[in-house]
């Protein structure tokens, strides 16, 4: 993972980060990366991983590529309706488990399935690791209130269960309003922008 990224290494556990930068971005994926991987006990740690942007095979496929050694439980959820289906690019081996959403926007359910796991690997003492990706394909579907709504539940819960988590968000693609109310749900901001991470804890 490249050394630009070493300054998101001062989250600790329970950190709730909002990972801000282009949805395509090399350096980005670096980042998210490292807040996933946590240091070199990576097979110890439990990670949930939300993505509406690639199939599971994609997913565990660069995370191979760029960082080889896989937790020791993952799970990915992803929708039904892109993902889904029987030609689903799904076939994952190893550890990975896939769960489906109906939709990007189905909040409920995916407050279930987040939960579901957190509170079965907080009662086994884990160490826990989720990557949303992304916020900016849940605003496609859901209106901002109601996602603002949900990460800060989300948010509570997984600060009180001593997870590590970050939250996509391309803000080019959003309104100042719109990103300084999801901020806000956050404790820690990192901004990807001109080759720099700028790092802000609230």
């Amino acid at each position: 993972m490249g050394e630009g990224t070493k300054a998101l290494d001062e989250f600790t556990v329970g950190s709730n980060v909002l990972l801000l930068g282009p949805a395509v971005d090399g350096e980005v994926d670096d980042g998210c990366r490292r807040l996933l991987h946590g240091g070199p006990d990576v097979d110890r740690r439990s990670m949930l991983v939300v993505t509406f942007t690639l199939s599971p095979r994609q997913w565990v496929d660069r995370w191979d590529d760029h960082v080889g050694e896989r937790p020791r439980e993952l799970i990915v959820v992803t929708t039904s309706d892109t993902f889904g289906g029987p030609n689903a690019d799904t076939d994952v081996d190893g550890n990975v488990q896939v769960e489906y959403l109906s939709s990007p926007g189905d909040l409920t359910g995916l407050g279930m399935i987040i939960s579901k796991y957190l509170e079965r690997w907080h009662a086994e003492d884990r160490r826990m690791a989720l990557c949303f990706d992304s916020l900016t394909a849940l605003l496609q579907y859901e209106e901002l209130h109601n996602v603002y709504r949900f990460l800060h539940l989300m948010t509570t819960r997984l600060a009180g269960a001593d997870a590590h988590a970050h939250f996509h968000l391309d803000p080019a693609t959003q309104d100042d309003k719109t990103v300084s109310t999801l901020s806000s749900t956050f404790d820690a901001l990192a901004r990807y922008d001109d080759g720099d991470w700028d790092v802000r804890s609230r």
